[in-house]
C-alpha cells in the first residue's frame, strides 16, 4: 500500500508541472531537443531567474536532466513518461 502512495506522489509532482502554463511551455519546448536557458528565454515571456527556478525544480523531480557543454548548461527531458504525455497532448490538442 505504501508503494501506491509513493507512485501517486510522483505522478502528482509530474502533473503539477503540466498545470503551470510556463512549465508546460518549457516541457513542450524541450520535448524533442535539449536547450539552454537562453534558448528557452527567447521563446517565452518568463524571466531568466524564473526559468532557472523551474528548471532546477524539475531537475530535482527527475523530470529533467542537465549536461554542461563548455560554459553552458543544456536541459533535456529525462522521464520517458513525460515525453509520452507531451506526445499525447500534442495529438489531442494539436501541435
Amino acid at each position: 500500500m505504501k508503494d501506491i502512495f509513493e507512485r501517486v506522489g510522483h505522478i502528482s509532482d509530474v502533473m503539477k508541472n503540466f498545470s503551470n502554463k510556463d512549465k508546460l511551455a518549457i516541457l513542450c519546448f524541450l520535448w524533442n531537443d535539449e536547450k539552454n536557458v537562453s534558448e528557452i528565454m527567447n521563446c517565452s515571456n518568463v524571466s531568466q531567474s524564473q526559468i532557472s527556478q523551474y528548471l532546477w525544480k524539475m531537475k530535482l523531480e527527475w523530470i529533467l536532466k542537465s549536461e554542461k557543454k563548455w560554459k553552458e548548461v543544456f536541459y533535456k527531458i529525462s522521464d520517458e513518461k513525460v515525453l509520452d504525455l507531451i506526445s499525447c497532448m500534442k495529438n489531442i490538442f494539436g501541435k
